[in-house]
């Protein structure tokens, strides 16, 4: 059985200025950062009994000795969580809320996998860290850029999960997710480290907010407004270059329709940030224009995969293309993943490079019981911030959706095709 997975994203807020959906930042140079790597807190959202505090008993598997379903949920969460952590530099902790949803769909031929975004996006949050002015960052992001957390905030990133691959023998198979951490997953099966690892690289930032179709005020083409009214475009956004427009622009330098134009321009939208084109295309045998690296605009577009992953002709492959089997892995390195957070202003921990080709899963002295776990915590809301609510504006990247007029959530979609023709394949290897 082979497997085929795809994506998507969203929106953000300003002065200190928030809003209610993802986004990313612009360019920014060097900084005087400790070499801290982030503490990273799993904020389980699940009630008793359920999602990480299952009680089914089951047998170790790959590395993961949890003796309950919730434990080994725990454990890969928290491994997975620990592979980015140990990448980034961030004295806040980076808080991630996460739970089992049992609404995802799931059936014998597909399902949704996961659902994450940054709780929020902020712009002007400081004049004196290193951020460009009127430009959403994600939440986590601007955390670590200000030194000190962002008030009225408490958690940075939300995560859904499928509880239904686990219990619905019709779903997908009945094969389950693979929670072992030792990065051999079987063909069949998808990886809930890997999962986690896509998803919350969106979180932090790897994720458009420019709207892929009409609503919530924005049409196609447009950057979300601010509380003031102002259209602030993304951190992430802000590295997007069309090369087929006079002049090469970038695309907070292109007007709404040529924005709207550019979203389905493949092959000639690039992700062009300063590391990426230094350092990560060269690393490719293919999937770059002009030595800089294509992202996924597909002449159909599609508000579950555009705009916020790699073009799948990337090779070798990377984690945040949006289409991947079940038995990619992220235990060895996060590949051009850490050229797009240096680009959009995460400082690199414990020599994470870009590409990140690391045989080491976890980077430095981090480890997977340095993932905290807490119960959630209410958010309370002030000033001019608010909370992700349910509706996505339209808006591109950062997950996947089960079909393109769903409600626009960043999705990780998991199809199962039996005629091997028919899929897409990951060439990444284990």
């Amino acid at each position: 059985m082979r497997t085929r997975q795809a994506l998507t994203d969203r929106r953000l807020g300003r002065r200190l200025h928030f809003l209610t959906v993802p986004v990313v930042a612009a360019a920014i140079a060097a900084t005087s950062f400790s070499a801290q790597a982030a503490d990273i807190v799993l904020v389980v959202g699940d009630s008793s009994n359920s999602g990480f505090n299952d009680p089914t008993p089951v047998e170790p598997v790959g590395g993961n000795g949890g003796n309950t379903l919730g434990a080994q949920r725990r454990i890969a969460f928290r491994y997975a969580a620990a592979i980015l952590g140990s990448r980034v530099q961030s004295t806040v902790p980076i808080r991630i809320e996460a739970a089992f949803d049992s609404t995802f769909a799931c059936g014998r031929n597909s399902a949704t996998l996961a659902s994450a975004s940054p709780v929020t996006f902020v712009a002007n949050f400081t004049s004196q860290s290193p951020r460009e002015a009127n430009i959403f960052y994600p939440l986590a992001l601007a955390n670590a850029l200000r030194g000190r957390r962002v008030s009225n905030t408490v958690n940075d990133v939300t995560a859904r999960f499928n509880p239904g691959l686990d219990s619905n023998a019709d779903c997908l198979g009945g094969e389950g997710w693979y929670y072992g951490i030792d990065g051999a997953t079987p063909d069949d099966q998808p990886s809930f480290v890997s999962t986690v690892g896509h998803e919350l690289t969106h979180g932090l930032g790897f994720v458009s907010l420019v709207a892929v179709a009409s609503g919530d005020g924005n049409q196609p083409g447009q950057f979300p407004r601010s509380p003031s009214g102002t259209r602030y475009p993304d951190i992430y956004s802000s590295f997007i270059q069309d090369l087929e427009v006079s002049g090469q622009p970038f695309w907070p330098d292109l007007t709404d329709e040529q924005r709207r134009e550019s979203l389905t321009n493949t092959p000639n939208v690039v992700f062009a940030g300063d590391s990426t084109n230094a350092n990560g295309a060269p690393a490719l045998t293919q999937g770059t224009n002009q030595g800089r690296v294509k992202i996924y605009t597909p002449a159909a577009l599609s508000r579950s995969s555009s705009i916020a992953h790699w073009d799948p002709s990337l090779g070798p492959d990377q984690i945040m293309e949006p289409f991947a089997t079940g038995g990619d892995t992220v235990t060895r390195g996060i590949g051009l993943s850490s050229c797009v957070l240096q680009d959009i202003g995460w400082p690199l921990a414990n020599g994470t490079r870009c590409p990140d080709d690391s045989n080491e899963a976890i980077q430095g002295d981090m480890t997977a019981d340095d993932v905290e776990v807490e119960q959630p915590v209410e958010m309370v809301a002030g000033g001019q911030s608010a909370s992700r609510d349910d509706d996505d504006g339209g808006s591109g990247g950062g997950g996947c959706t089960i079909a393109d007029n769903a409600r626009f959530d960043p999705l990780w979609m998991l199809l199962l095709v039996a005629a091997a023709g028919a899929v897409l394949r990951r060439r990444r290897t284990a």
